[in-house]
């Protein structure tokens, strides 16, 4: 058994009334305060200093000090450390030990990086004063089948010392969480981090509640409990749990505008003032007050869901979408933007006030919001969830998924809306079964989703699959993009229109037209030939860099079927002499694909990465099960 945590670990609650002075030479101030044992102890997860010192401030009683949040959090420098451990003197500090994302199985290479991070950490803790006791260690390791892994624990706990050790959401991902629990009982790990199993603490509460009374009943690890905890919820999970302690990231954008994130001091004192009230007994779960009058039975428990958004140049298409993938609510409106950026700020406001209204109509017919998923146009950061350009919506920098998270209180995966099509065509329509698969949208624009050995290809930039700009005629007709002969000249929505009017045409035509007069307009026929050839011209050059197994087309354009295919593949065949060509399909999906991309990313996000494995066709391609969801307004104060 190890050493037990020393009450000095978790530092009693800071007065409402006293400061820490925000000082320039990051030292601490010394606060005068009752020294008093706090009901619910308020951890709050940080990734700098700046982070550290709001906490403190706002009153939290601990932080957790990790790196690369985004990654789930990984080890911080010990530079970092110093600097916390210096310029704080009330809160209890945590310090993430893991040397990388992904799982938690660590070879012994790993655990080597792990038990040497363990003794600067305590180098560090012994030469500060009044650090002992205050500084503790998070960290845990599985065996490849899920268990805890016993002996990488004991050699972690060995190298750990007398510094109170935290075993982090690993907890989470093993097959008995009882058995787990009485392991770590048995190590001597003095406080377990969990949501009970589930990917919020909400989800998990009745696991909680069973651990929390396990930790009551006999000496063994405080239970933390965190994943998805906010103010708004916080009271229900304390009265549902009798947990005692929480755990939460408070962070939203930062004021710098550049996508990055920031400890909200505002966010910190709601949740203490909603801890508060909730271990006094405000709040709590539902009662029988909200079952009908005069029955015994409890209300049915919410079903689970996701919202998904395809983001486009002139709307915005929105669902509510159900564990078997299908659609329950669903709304269409207007993007708020000519399609050219004119207004960013207005789309961008129009984006956020579709999914907190969709989520509240979710929530209202009985589904509980878990994720969501947004796609859009434009050069995205799927990691950081920043959209860096979209021309047709004004943006430029975006901080999109940190934005809409603190909007819905939910995770929120961002993507690229042809990628996220070609993810669905690849799980779910022409091009699934296959690792290597082209999907090509021919709409107003021209662009590519490229998978490879099942690896979506998104380049450096996240540009990858800019395929309209692929110059398929060298030496042809001026792009705006300020190319010659780019494919989407010539074979786009837009470029057939132009191209019929440039050549002489007496009227407007959508490709649509032009289709149907292929027969009786020489001209239409002319840049409808013109187009298939640039378009073969540009899927050849894909078929010699990629080999995809099959080249599927989406988007208005393809709508045209054998006019488009026939000619296509006849082409494509006769322009590869040394090999064969791949065959060339039209989607399944249509237009539902972006969609449905943003509801797989979306189950992705909440930590139900198999969710989509149950999908079926039919039903991803059904309409709405239920009522449509109504958008009376764009404001979000409605």
């Amino acid at each position: 058994m190890g050493p037990p945590d020393p009450p000095a670990a978790d530092p009693p609650a800071m007065p409402r009334s006293s400061a820490i002075t925000h000082r320039s030479d990051r030292s601490p101030a010394v606060v005068s305060r009752s020294v008093v044992s706090p009901a619910v102890v308020v951890e709050i997860c940080i990734d700098d200093l700046d982070g550290a010192l709001v906490a403190e401030q706002a009153g939290a009683h601990r932080v957790e000090l990790c790196a690369d949040l985004l990654e789930g959090g990984t080890t911080p420098s010990i530079g970092l450390l110093s600097a916390v451990i210096q310029s704080t003197s009330l809160v209890g500090v945590r310090v993430m030990v893991r040397p990388r994302g992904g799982d938690f199985v660590y070879n012994e290479g790993e655990l080597d990086v792990m038990c040497r991070d363990l003794a600067e950490i305590r180098a560090v803790v012994a030469a500060a004063a009044g650090a002992a006791g205050r500084v503790g260690v998070v960290l845990g390791a599985l065996t490849p089948e899920g268990g805890v892994d016993v002996a990488a624990l004991r050699q972690l706990m060995d190298a750990a010392g007398e510094l109170p050790v935290t075993f982090h959401k690993a907890f989470d991902e093993t097959p008995d969480l009882l058995e787990s629990y009485e392991i770590l009982a048995e190590l001597g790990v003095v406080a377990i981090l969990s949501s009970g199993g589930e990917t919020t603490a909400e989800q998990g509460s009745a696991a909680l509640a069973r651990l929390v009374a396990r930790s009551a009943a006999a000496p063994g690890p405080r239970m933390l409990a965190g994943g998805g905890v906010r103010p708004s919820n916080v009271g229900a999970l304390l009265a549902s749990t009798g947990a005692s302690e929480v755990h939460l990231r408070a962070q939203t954008p930062s004021p710098r505008g550049d996508g990055t994130l920031r400890t909200d001091p505002e966010l910190v004192a709601r949740m203490l003032a909603a801890v508060a009230d909730g271990s006094a007994g405000a709040g709590g779960p539902a009662a029988a007050d909200d079952a009908p009058a005069g029955s015994d039975r409890e209300p049915a428990p919410p079903r689970d869901a996701v919202l998904a958004l395809d983001i486009g140049g002139t709307n915005l298409k929105g669902a509510v979408v159900d564990e078997r993938g299908r659609i329950v609510l669903a709304e269409t409106v207007d993007a708020g933007t000519d399609g050219s950026g004119g207004n960013g700020a207005e789309s961008l406001e129009r984006v956020r006030a579709l999914l907190v209204q969709l989520q509240g109509h979710a929530t209202a017919a009985g589904w509980n919001v878990i994720g969501a998923g947004v796609v859009t146009p434009g050069i995205i950061e799927p990691a950081t969830g920043v959209v860096r350009y979209a021309s047709t919506l004004g943006w430029t920098d975006v901080p999109l998924g940190a934005l809409l998270a603190g909007d819905l209180g939910v995770p929120v995966a961002i993507g690229h809306d042809v990628r996220a099509a070609g993810l669905a065509e690849a799980l779910f329509g022409a091009a699934a079964g296959v690792s290597n698969s082209v999907l090509v949208a021919i709409g107003t624009g021209v662009a590519a989703a490229i998978l490879s050995s099942d690896t979506e290809v998104a380049g450096h930039l996240t540009s990858a699959g800019e395929l309209g700009h692929i110059p398929a005629l060298p030496q042809g007709e001026s792009c705006t993009c300020g190319q010659r002969g780019c494919l989407e000249v010539y074979m786009s929505g837009a470029g057939l229109a132009r191209r019929y009017l440039a050549l002489g045409g007496a009227e407007p035509l959508t490709a649509a037209d032009i289709v149907d007069r292929l027969a009786t307009d020489p001209l239409a026929a002319r840049v409808w030939s013109d187009g298939v050839e640039a378009l073969t011209l540009g899927l050849k050059t894909a078929t010699m860099l990629l080999d995809p197994a099959v080249i599927v087309l989406t988007g208005g354009v393809s709508r045209a079927g054998d006019a488009l295919l026939d000619p296509v593949r006849e082409q494509l065949a006769a322009s590869l002499t040394w090999r064969s060509a791949p065959p060339v399909e039209t989607s399944v999906l249509g237009t539902s694909g972006s969609r449905i991309g943003a509801s797989v990313l979306a189950f992705r996000a909440a930590g139900r990465m198999h969710a989509p494995d149950r999908w079926m066709l039919d039903e991803l391609l059904a309409q709405p099960v239920g009522p449509r969801a109504s958008l009376a307004a764009h404001s979000l104060e409605t």
